[in-house]
């Protein structure tokens, strides 16, 4: 077929649209041409998806098509995104969903990148949870010019049926609703009152799918430092002392009640294949509880603020037991800095010891007023500064810790509090759409390696003010809005996909080395070349926690990608190999 070339490539290697390996993608000593391919194999349990690119490399228009016997495919287009600057480029991350036999065109009109000579695209290859093992054969064929070019796709259906669970939490994060207004822009357009807040409670729920669909979890955090929350957040607290008491249900139970009985992801989100990880209860929420919510804060430390703290928050326990939505990590977290001056405390990333004692207090009262229930509430803490001393000083209070990078500083109380039975995540950035592809896998294996519950980036849904022309490099997003595609939700990007194909190595690993997994943690530990535990910097060795900042420590506290250990960009195919039944080696 006359100037046009069609051709396979790891998921893990990434293309400019010149056809172009993205730097850091290539091993050394690895010629570009050697990773193109017009022919597959792939290995995936039952219940999971084994991935590929496709690059098509041509001009004018174009079909692509997709059938593999007995195997869902799924094909998104991917979207290059400018980065501005003396000399433009551009790289591939927001992947449009289209469909089998859909046309298209060479340069692309809508992504108007100059003189460009390639598209990329995302397949997706899912294996059904009743699949017969065995392989399975198709082809992803490229119609252009009068002719046809052909990848032909074997995919070896293992016995083993991916668990329903992830071992580790992806744990994606946002701060309220109202940034929703702004990535959709048409949608929202004239709607105020009740209709408002249902379009937030839908456009939430998407963002929910999607995040449970790449076998992760989505956390949106309603009240600001303030403690204030929108209405779809919690019910209204009335009445004072032993009169306080919760009303007004409606919004809330609108918003989480589908999310808290998993009936929000019986479906997909607008644009996306059929729902399948199954309509399984969200890992975990944000509770509205705060310092001035429901009790008010201007009776802290009177017997006023306990009756009103005690009798509310039994009444917020009762209304879940009610409902039966008891299998959800219910979170009581304090997000407010004594910076912005509404409380003269820190209850998030605590850095003066003075200011334990608030946390201690309202624990008590918090541990008290659930005692005996059945639903899963946490007192949450989000540690930096003072964690190594926090573990212990806090162990009686606090159940769920999610640390920055410095965790890695106090393996020993770490572990101390994982082995009390604790939940513990640690919370960085989203890798750059610039840095090497597999640096979305990092932090999937580290909370495997440490033995940790799982990673939350600290922004997940907010890809910059124009992330198509001008992007910023997608460190605060691994989603995209839809609307410019006339999608009315979010799309994923390649990055989330990735991040989903290594939960499911790390879940299928685990599940093979059983109660071996310490062992594999160390043979792995001595082939991966990325430090699972580090060493604390001079200062944090001799220095008190409230003397620190991010000049002295000479690491940085706020969270970034940039503290990612540069490797082979292959470092992962020994988890993949260990989780398709091969070796380590």
């Amino acid at each position: 077929m006359s100037g046009w070339r069609f051709v396979a490539v790891h998921e893990w290697i990434a293309h400019d649209p010149f056809g172009r390996p993205k730097d850091g993608d290539l091993g050394a000593g690895v010629a570009p041409e050697s990773v193109f391919s017009d022919r597959v194999r792939l290995r995936a349990a039952r219940g999971a998806y084994a991935s590929l690119r496709v690059l098509v490399q041509g001009s004018g228009g174009y079909r692509l098509s997709a059938a593999v016997a007995g195997i869902e495919v799924d094909l998104a287009k991917a979207w290059y995104h400018r980065f501005p600057g003396d000399t433009p480029h551009w790289l591939p991350d927001a992947l449009v969903p289209v469909a089998s036999g859909a046309s298209f065109a060479l340069p692309d009109a809508d992504n108007a990148v100059p003189g460009q000579t390639t598209q990329e695209f995302w397949v997706d290859l899912y294996v059904p949870r009743d699949a017969a093992p065995g392989e399975r054969a198709g082809a992803i064929t490229l119609d252009a010019g009068g002719a046809a070019l052909a990848i032909q796709v074997a995919i070896d259906v293992l016995a083993v049926e991916l668990p329903a669970e992830p071992t580790i939490v992806m744990d994606k994060n946002a701060y309220g609703c109202r940034w929703l207004e702004r990535q959709y822009p048409a949608a929202y357009k004239g709607l105020s009152g009740d209709q408002r807040w249902l379009r937030l409670t839908g456009d939430l729920h998407n963002v929910h799918r999607i995040f449970h669909e790449h076998r992760g979890c989505f956390h949106h955090l309603g009240h600001g430092h303030s403690g204030a929350f929108d209405p779809i957040y919690g019910p209204r607290a009335v009445g004072a002392g032993r009169d306080r008491r919760l009303e007004g249900w409606e919004k809330f139970d609108a918003l989480y009640g589908p999310l808290l009985d998993g009936s929000c992801f019986a479906s997909a989100g607008p644009g996306q294949p059929r729902a399948r990880r199954g309509a399984t209860p969200v890992w975990g929420i944000y509770s509205p509880l705060n310092p001035d919510w429901p009790a008010r804060y201007v009776n802290w430390g009177e017997e006023g603020y306990r009756v009103e703290f005690r009798r509310c928050i039994a009444e917020f326990d009762q209304h879940l037991r009610d409902k039966g939505w008891t299998r959800t990590h219910i979170e009581f977290f304090l997000n407010h800095k004594k910076r912005y001056r509404w409380f003269g405390w820190d209850g998030d990333e605590t850095k003066y010891a003075k200011d334990d004692a608030y946390h201690l207090e309202i624990a008590r009262l918090f541990h008290a007023a659930i005692k005996g229930s059945p639903v899963r509430w946490s007192y949450r803490m989000d540690a930096s500064w003072r964690q190594g001393e926090q573990f212990e000083t806090l162990a009686d209070s606090v159940d769920f810790w999610v640390c920055n990078d410095w965790l890695t500083w106090y393996r020993d109380a770490a572990m101390r509090a994982v082995e009390r039975g604790n939940t513990v995540f640690t919370y960085g950035g989203t890798p750059s759409i610039a840095g090497p592809t597999s640096d979305a896998l990092q932090s999937v294996y580290l909370a495997w390696a440490r033995k940790l519950s799982g990673y939350l980036p600290w922004l997940s849904i907010s890809p910059g003010d124009d992330p198509w022309f001008a992007s910023d490099g997608g460190g605060t997003a691994s989603i995209y809005p839809g609307e410019r595609f006339g999608i009315d939700g979010p799309i994923a990007s390649i990055r989330l996909k990735i991040e989903r194909n290594g939960v499911q190595d790390i879940d299928l690993m685990s599940l093979r080395a059983g109660g071996g997994a310490d062992a594999l943690r160390a043979d792995l530990a001595k082939k991966i070349a990325i430090k699972v535990w580090k060493e604390p910097s001079k200062v944090a060795r001799v220095m008190d926690p409230a003397d620190w900042d991010s000049f002295n420590l000479e690491v940085g506290h706020e969270p970034g990608s940039n503290a990612l250990d540069r490797t082979d960009p292959a470092w992962f195919s020994a988890i993949r190999s260990y989780a398709n039944g091969g070796s380590t080696t």
